[in-house]
């Protein structure tokens, strides 16, 4: 069973000046019954959807990235759009949003990994990932 966290390697990583959640192409992965978890450290196609129904390998790139300050908390966070599949034929337990841009010291970094807490599914219809609202104790990238 996966669990939900931001991964070591992000941690390291956005700290070293690696990534740049604002220009690096940011994707979001499904999978059925992974393990990952805050030491997963790239994008594995273990355990990924089969690329059928509407999701194809690595999952679908994260758009709309904003990066807010909450100046009265003390908190820098950052969001994006919900992530959808259309006509799509999906059953997922948990997720893997990674950075696909760079590729040392590791391509396809692992930024966060995410257990929707059960199978869900869609069948021909659309599967949606809600984000978490983009707020200072909210947002599922913020740094205090």
């Amino acid at each position: 069973m996966a669990t939900t966290a931001l991964t070591n390697s992000f941690k390291r990583d956005i700290l070293n000046g690696v990534l740049d959640l604002s220009s690096d192409t940011i994707q979001m992965a499904l999978y059925s019954g992974s393990s990952h978890d805050a030491n997963t450290t790239q994008y594995t196609s273990t355990a990924e959807m089969a690329s059928t129904g509407g999701y194809t390998a690595k999952g679908a790139t994260m758009a709309g990235a904003t990066q807010s300050t909450d100046t009265s908390n003390g908190v820098s966070f950052y969001d994006w759009n919900d992530v959808a599949w259309t006509t799509s034929t999906i059953t997922a337990t948990d997720c893997l949003i990674f950075d696909d841009t760079v590729t040392t010291p590791t391509a396809d970094v692992a930024i966060y990994v995410g257990d929707f807490g059960g199978s869900r599914s869609s069948s021909g219809g659309t599967f949606t990932v809600t984000l978490p609202s983009a707020t200072y104790n909210t947002a599922l990238v913020r740094i205090a």
